[in-house]
């Protein structure tokens, strides 16, 4: 087992316990005590948990990663490339839901300069103000509750919206993907019924799936790859992935 499959799969330990034990961990993992510290202290650093004496417990804070402002900024590169492929997805006339995501804010940007005619459903702030007045888009905002850590819409209000919609394409967003479990998830709670609901009302899935999203994951389950019809990536995965994405019928663009 690699370095980063393993602090993966303490993360799950952790997920499921709250807490965990070094010296526990070390009989799990058939590694050294010293080797267990070391993965905890990269986890502290991260953000995704935080050390105690002999061991560690789940980060209690919503970790400053989720936020718009810091996910505007990190893999830019990435989010290029996988905005370029968004773009050659969507055909003319079609009705497709952004969600809350800094690769779809990207995405929104490219649509507002193209000629494509088409209508976008949305539920981000920066979404429509990006797309705000662009004659060849007819956009479609859903309101509720604002989360400006999010910067975007929740709630009663925006769930009762999305259940009114129906969708060609849904771009979604999420904080990674547990290919070995076959979740989806994020670390709000208030996202998940919406994003539920997104899923049921769409014909497509489209997860958007950054390297990083394949070795993390989120507090809470929204979706399984089962809801997938292809995930859009910015570097091919690791070949256990592929293979598991291929035998759930789940296309990797």
């Amino acid at each position: 087992m690699f370095a980063q499959e393993r602090r993966l799969e303490i993360l799950k330990i952790l997920m499921d316990k709250t807490k965990v034990k070094v010296k526990e961990l070390s009989l799990t993992f058939d590694v050294s005590e010293v080797i267990i510290r070391k993965d905890l202290k990269l986890l502290e650093e991260e953000g995704k948990l935080e050390r105690t004496h002999g061991g560690a417990i789940l980060k209690k804070e919503v970790p400053t990663d989720i936020s718009l402002n810091h996910r505007k900024v990190v893999n830019l590169g990435g989010k290029k490339k996988i905005t370029n492929k968004l773009y050659k997805i969507i055909e003319e006339g079609e009705i497709i839901f952004l969600d809350s995501s800094s690769t779809n804010l990207m995405l929104a940007e490219k649509l507002a300069k193209s000629p494509k005619k088409i209508t976008v459903v949305t539920n981000m702030l920066d979404i429509m103000k990006c797309l705000d007045g662009v004659e060849k888009i007819e956009l479609i905002g859903i309101g509720g509750t604002y989360h400006s850590l999010l910067g975007t819409f929740l709630g009663g209000l925006a769930l009762d919206s999305v259940r009114k919609i129906n969708t060609q394409k849904l771009f979604l967003g999420g904080a990674g993907i547990d290919l070995q479990k076959g979740n989806m998830s994020i670390f709000d709670s208030n996202e998940v019924t919406l994003k539920k609901a997104m899923i049921q009302m769409t014909s497509k899935v489209y997860f958007i799936c950054e390297k990083d999203k394949f070795y993390s994951y989120g507090i809470y389950n929204f979706g399984t790859i089962d809801d997938l019809d292809a995930v859009v990536v910015d570097e091919k995965p690791e070949k256990q992935f592929e293979e598991k994405l291929k035998e759930n019928g789940v296309k990797i663009i």
